[in-house]
This record gives structure tokens, sequence and C-alpha cells, in this order.
């Protein structure tokens, strides 16, 4: 019997090769095109945290008006503010030691508007930071003592007098026109919650004011 013929084997095999080979290519560079993009994004991302840290770096280090709290991240006013049993405001009869304590919330507001300030001429500047924005929160605490839920009032009506003070006696006003799409202001009360406290829990030195300023980062990878 006469063997069939298998002469049209190599070539389908060859165009077969062929083929896989074309594939294998294509899918080397799509892998290596998308990694180079993948290292690129995250390139970009640490040049914007980078720069972000960098811009709050002169608040960390600031050794007069605030202290920065590693732990926690975030600021406390350095120096004490201590007032009056169950008192908010910052005027004389409520506010202990008042004359030394307003000046340096004064100076402390001034300090905290130059920071963001700068914030903002950074985000000016640089396209990359287009997409970020900040949270500043203005928070108030209370010694445990009393009431809870009074001391949860008291707490907030005591940032509210700092953020009334910094705006309405010094023209501080982080809501104004100017910081729109950079800051998102939150008044706060913590009453006797919150991380850090300072022991016994009833202690006057709880009777203080956390300064948070959070980074908002859109989408980093979106051109």
């Amino acid at each position: 019997m006469k063997e069939k013929s298998t002469g049209f084997f190599w070539p389908s095999f060859t165009d077969l090769m062929t083929s896989l080979f074309f594939i294998m290519l294509v899918l080397y560079v799509l892998t290596y095109v998308m990694l180079k993009r993948t290292i690129k994004a995250k390139e970009d991302q640490l040049k914007i945290i980078t720069a972000v840290e960098g811009s709050l770096e002169p608040l960390k280090k600031d050794k007069q008006f605030f202290k920065y709290e590693e732990e926690y991240k975030r600021f406390t006013l350095r120096f004490e503010v201590e007032f009056e049993n169950n008192k908010y405001g910052l005027v004389p009869n409520e506010l202990k030691n008042y004359a030394l304590t307003i000046y340096n919330i004064k100076e402390a507001g001034i300090k905290l508007k130059n920071i963001i300030d700068t914030l903002k001429k950074n985000k000016d500047n640089n396209p990359n930071l287009k997409d970020v924005s900040y949270t500043l929160v203005i928070a108030g605490y209370a010694s445990h003592t009393g009431q809870e839920q009074e001391n949860y009032q008291l707490s907030f009506n005591r940032a509210y007098s700092l953020w009334y003070y910094w705006k309405n006696e010094l023209g501080i006003d982080f809501e104004m026109p100017l910081y729109n799409g950079l800051i998102d202001l939150q008044v706060a009360g913590n009453g006797w919650g919150g991380v850090g406290r300072i022991q016994p829990d009833n202690s006057e030195k709880n009777q203080r004011f956390i300064i948070q300023i959070m980074p908002k980062i859109g989408d980093l990878t979106r051109k």
C-alpha cells in the first residue's frame, strides 16, 4: 500500500509556530507597556505624597505653638489651655492665664494660616496636586468630670470658641472662597473620647485643642 504524503505537516507547523511567536510577542509588549505605566503611576504617587508631607513639615517642626504627635498623626497646641470649671469662652473670666494663653492662641492661628497658605500656593503651582485637598479639624477636649453629654457639648463649645476667635478677632477664616477646593473645615468636640488622653483622665490638661490636617488625595492614576 502506498503511504500517505505528510508534506503538508511542516508548512502548517511553521505557520502555527509563527502565530504563537507573534502572540507571545504581543503579550510581552503589552505587559511591558502596562508595567511601565504602573511604575510611572507609582512614581507620580510618591512625588505627590512627598510634596504633601513636605508642605506640613514646617508645622511638624514648630517648637513654640504646635506639637506633632507621631503616634496619632495629629497636632496639639503646645501650650496649656485651662478653662474655669464648665466654661468655654476665650475671655478673661473664663480662661485661666488669659493674657499669655490668648497671645499663644493668636500666634498659633497666624502660624496655622501661614501653613494653609503654603498648601494653597503649592497646589496652585504644582499640577500634580490638583486633586489634593485637606480636612482641617479643630477639636476640643474636656476633662473626665461631670456629665458625659454635657462635657461633649462643652468640648465642642471650646473648639467653636477657638474657631470663632481666629475668624472674628483675627480674620483667619478657613472657609472663605480663597480656600475652596483646598480646605474642608470641621469643628468637633471629643468630650471624654479620643485617643492619647492625659492621665489621670480628669486632669485639667485634657482641656486642650487638637488640630488635625488630613490630606485627601484623589485618583492618582487618573489623567
